[in-house]
């Protein structure tokens, strides 16, 4: 762990590693390894289950304090998401229940970082895999968190692309052969013709959020922060995409140091999706998180 760092990291665990699997603990053993300050999860899918006692025992390996998303009894799983903080980094200021407009619930914890006066929220998210209108509507609720004197740091699996192009080409649907998945990934235009579903990081990105790859590529130099983080062995669905992106607002990205995509045997292993890195300067992040003539933050 290093102090001069805030490191993030988002994962789909599919499954959630199982309720009694290695899979769940080699998953643990990864995420351990990075050492990171918040780890923003989704498909959390048994962590509520026997008094959340798989949240617990990541809280103990991580050494991590655990908040989940509400429950969601309407649909046909209750596939929780999940973020986990260091305590003594962050102090949690409210955990809020959120429901609508959701498929899937999203978890939302206000923490502030050392004494900074100005809370960061964090949001895991996974929208809707199969509507994109759904989704439009999952992102314009992200936007919400995006107004003036708010910081933000959401993240997740979009189930939708990037609009900007990138050097992953869209999928060219007419060879799909998973129609229904094409269904899912495509919105329909007022003549009828279908496009792959990129509206929910347009809303995100016309709303003020960052997409913290793309500001790192650009920006930074980090070439591999666009690489795909899903679909490496579908290629009936349209192959390799980056869905799983993370956003921040309210001067947030200002702070990021790196993006690293992980994808490699070992991750493969546990999930079919890629694990993402982001690091922040500490230094720089407290600066945004204390308005002029505040004290600077003491952690």
């Amino acid at each position: 762990m290093d102090a001069s760092t805030v490191t993030v990291a988002v994962w789909n665990i599919q499954a959630d590693g199982g309720r009694d699997s290695e899979h769940r603990d080699f998953a643990l053993d990864i995420l351990a390894a990075l050492e990171p300050d918040v780890v923003l999860q989704q498909e959390a899918k048994y962590s509520r289950e026997r008094g959340r006692r798989l949240m617990h025992a990541a809280e103990s390996r991580l050494e991590l304090r655990g908040f989940l998303s509400a429950p969601n009894p309407q649909v046909d799983a209750d596939i929780a998401t999940a973020i986990y903080l260091r305590p003594g980094l962050f102090h949690v200021a409210e955990q809020k229940p959120r429901a609508k407009p959701w498929w899937l619930h999203p978890c939302h914890v206000q923490a502030r970082l050392g004494e900074c006066p100005v809370p960061l929220n964090f949001v895991s998210f996974h929208m809707c895999f199969f509507d994109a209108t759904q989704r439009l509507t999952e992102a314009g609720w992200l936007t919400t968190l995006a107004e003036p004197g708010i910081a933000t740091m959401v993240a997740g699996d979009t189930n939708s692309y990037p609009r900007r192009p990138e050097p992953l080409p869209l999928p060219d649907w007419e060879t799909v052969t998973d129609r229904a998945h094409m269904v899912h990934r495509t919105y329909v235009d007022s003549v009828g013709r279908r496009h792959s579903d990129t509206r929910p990081d347009g809303a995100l990105v016309d709303a003020g959020y960052v997409d913290l790859a793309r500001h790192a590529a650009d920006s930074l130099g980090a070439n591999g922060a666009l690489a795909a983080t899903a679909g490496i062995n579908k290629p009936h669905q349209g192959g390799p995409q980056r869905i799983d992106r993370g956003y921040a607002a309210g001067g947030v990205e200002s702070a990021l140091e790196h993006v690293e995509v992980i994808d490699n045997e070992e991750i493969r292993s546990v999930t079919d999706h890629a694990l993402v890195l982001y690091r922040y300067h500490r230094s720089r992040m407290e600066r945004v998180l204390t308005p002029p003539r505040a004290s600077l933050c003491a952690g």
